[in-house]
């Protein structure tokens, strides 16, 4: 029986001493590869009920699976393919503190599946194939070599279609404690930021890959890729410019992550490998004899319910492994626009609030078509979601502006270098015997005119991208206090 091209698990993590403290309560259940999360709420009444949502997916592991138990169901048969040739991809996805880096990792006592991976590889290949490690993040769309002191990495396709990364460094490794090394290195070099969820929440993607070689030619691949905490923009849009920027990017590299792994699924045509930065890079994992894995990891608490549905949702979405379950047109809805909560019950996208019975994962768009249920429901204009939007496109235009400006300064460094070395060449003429004096005032003049334009230019091209950062914090701060802004009227 052929194994299928993408795996979809979920992985619950037990409540830490500090929750069980603080009296959370477990509201997520996994029975056999169904996940159902218990959701406490409260209606406008201020009755209290408990929401159900039900997940339904290849595989799912409560708090008493251990690392080696999911390795050695889900990942150990994909390094095992790797050997004879397939290029393996595992993905870990979910928010910030719900297991990611510790599944991947593990910490001081449990390995994580890098390490068993690394193990079995080991035992596996013989001495005349070549294990070899190299380790990036891909941060705010640029690539760094974590190997290497962060060194920007560029991200080439050439003739062929083939993505090459020009000067990502390559570590040879002969044993599981060289390897061990190497990851533990590369690990202190990711980039982390403060967000609501988490005061050292990773803001890049990292990925380590594993190349088995024979005699220079790479025979087998593996990618491990331990995803950005994938907290919502609402859950940044407090901190500083810099934050929210990095939720942008993350966002939108899960959106085109999620859409090629769907299109790999469905046999596809077309792979949308382009849409960001993290797809194109991996684009050689996606295509040809591969198999891919994503792990999503959630957290029991109630406190984190919706940063766990959001997850669940991610992953639902990514192999549409629905349960079947009766509902009406408007659960159906409801399960289909990918909105907070919070709007729906704000009384805000709704004509009337009984459409709050949703029952199921909302997703925001149909992928498959693009287009929306308006024929469904009849929707009144959000100014919040407007507002997210504009604040989404600012962004991305700030981004732009930020690559071009920083193109333009250099640019601008090396017109002033020839600039500099003409006026040498004009002073050492000017020293000469019967120099023309005349010839030196109007090089001289020249020149300066040339520095003056060139300066303009580019304090030009700077105004234009500081304005826009005052915007975007002036549209950041209309998002806050408009999401914040009585979130239970109706």
């Amino acid at each position: 029986m052929d194994q299928p091209k993408i795996i979809v698990a979920v992985r619950k993590r037990p409540l830490s001493k500090k929750e069980n403290k603080e009296g959370q309560k477990d509201i997520v259940e996994v029975q056999g590869n169904t996940v159902i999360v218990r959701e406490p709420r409260m209606k406008v009444d201020l009755t209290k009920f408990i929401e159900e949502f039900n997940f339904n997916f290849d595989a799912a592991f409560d708090q008493q699976y251990t690392n080696e138990d999911l390795y050695q169901q889900l990942v150990k048969p994909m390094v095992q393919a790797a050997i004879n040739g397939t290029k393996i991809t595992c993905f870990a996805y979910g928010q910030t503190g719900s297991g990611k880096t510790y599944t991947m990792l593990g910490d001081q006592n449990v390995v994580g599946i890098y390490t068993l991976a690394a193990y079995d590889l080991f035992q596996m290949i013989p001495n005349s194939i070549v294990m070899s490690v190299s380790f990036y993040e891909i941060y705010c769309s640029k690539l760094f070599d974590l190997l290497n002191d962060r060194v920007q990495l560029i991200a080439r396709e050439d003739a062929k279609g083939q993505v090459n990364i020009t000067g990502l460094s390559e570590t040879k490794v002969h044993s599981v404690q060289e390897f061990q090394k190497t990851v533990e290195m590369g690990i202190k070099s990711r980039v982390t930021g403060q967000n609501s969820v988490n005061q050292d929440s990773s803001r890049s993607h990292a990925i380590l890959q594993i190349n088995l070689r024979q005699q220079n030619k790479i025979i087998g691949k593996l990618s491990f890729i331990d995803l950005a905490g994938s907290e919502r923009g609402a859950d940044v849009v407090e901190y500083h410019k810099q934050t929210r920027i990095d939720g942008a990017e993350i966002n939108k590299s899960l959106l085109a992550l999620k859409e090629c792994i769907r299109a790999l699924d469905l046999n596809k045509n077309h792979t949308p490998f382009r849409g960001s930065k993290l797809t194109q890079v991996l684009k050689d994992s996606f295509t040809g004899n591969c198999r891919t894995l994503m792990i999503g990891t959630i957290s029991p608490c109630h406190k984190d319910a919706e940063h766990s549905l959001n997850t669940l949702r991610y992953a639902d979405r990514v192999k549409e492994l629905k349960a079947p379950q009766a509902s009406s047109g408007v659960d159906q809805l409801t399960r289909e626009l990918m909105l907070p909560r919070q709007y729906i019950m704000n009384n805000y996208l709704f004509e009337s609030p009984q459409v709050v019975k949703s029952s199921s994962p909302p997703k925001l768009f149909d992928h498959d078509n693009g287009d929306l249920y308006e024929d469904q429901v009849q929707m009144k204009p959000s100014r919040n979601s407007n507002l997210k939007d504009k604040h989404d496109e600012l962004i991305q235009q700030i981004l732009d502006e930020e690559r071009a400006l920083k193109k333009a300064h250099r640019d601008h460094i090396d017109d002033l270098i020839e600039l500099v070395n003409d006026e040498m060449k004009m002073l050492q003429n000017v020293d000469q015997p019967n120099s023309d004096i005349e010839e030196y005032v109007d090089g001289l003049d020249h020149v300066l005119i040339l520095k003056i334009e060139k300066i303009m230019r580019l304090r030009k091209k700077l105004q234009q991208f500081k304005q826009h950062l005052m915007d975007e914090q002036d549209l950041a701060h209309q998002c806050q206090t408009h999401f914040y802004q009585k979130p239970h009227q109706n």
